[in-house]
């Protein structure tokens, strides 16, 4: 019971911060930032299907009214979960483009970024320090070491360092495809 109250207890402060949405993102992004503030039970979809669930089987034990909950908690959590394309670890670096047009002919502004091997219009989550960013792909780059996978607009870059760190480490998480 003791190792059972320590693991739901993880889980709750493993899931309570943004950066941290969900802890295995080699196999699943948490893109929706609704469920970071939000459960099921505050959607009258899944609360609505919920109860009637309670409404139908009022005789029923605490295993299954549990089990119940968890399955309906599983249905919110797979229509806002999305699996991961990709993930790189490496080096990033900051570029200011604002306002050129970037390889894949867009103007770049806001939060954008440059890869070499990453598709045109790919949403892509980086994260460093236990902060992150989403960015989409409008340019090619980063030209140099090879450790450095992706570089950021200025806005994307000081969402997750100062702009004078200059080169951070980075976890970069390929979400969707253009």
């Amino acid at each position: 019971m003791v190792i059972l109250i320590a693991l739901l207890a993880l889980l709750a402060i493993g899931t309570a911060t943004a950066a941290g949405a969900h802890p295995d993102v080699a196999k699943w992004w948490q893109y929706d930032t609704s469920t970071w503030k939000h459960s099921w039970r505050e959607y009258p979809r899944y609360r609505d299907e919920y109860w009637t669930w309670e409404r139908r089987h009022r005789a029923t034990t605490a295993r299954s009214s549990r089990s119940e909950r968890l399955r309906v908690r599983d249905r919110y959590r797979g229509a806002h979960f999305h699996p991961a394309i990709s993930w790189q670890d490496g080096e990033a670096t900051w570029y200011d483009g604002d306002g050129k047009a970037g390889a894949c002919g867009q103007t770049l502004s806001g939060l954008y970024a440059a890869s070499r091997t990453l598709p045109c219009g790919a949403l892509v989550s980086v994260r460093s320090g236990g902060r992150y960013v989403l960015v989409r792909v409008l340019d090619r780059g980063p030209f140099g070491d090879s450790r450095r996978i992706i570089d950021l607009s200025p806005d994307a870059f000081g969402k997750l360092a100062p702009l004078g760190a200059g080169v951070i480490e980075v976890h970069t998480v390929h979400l969707r495809t253009g």
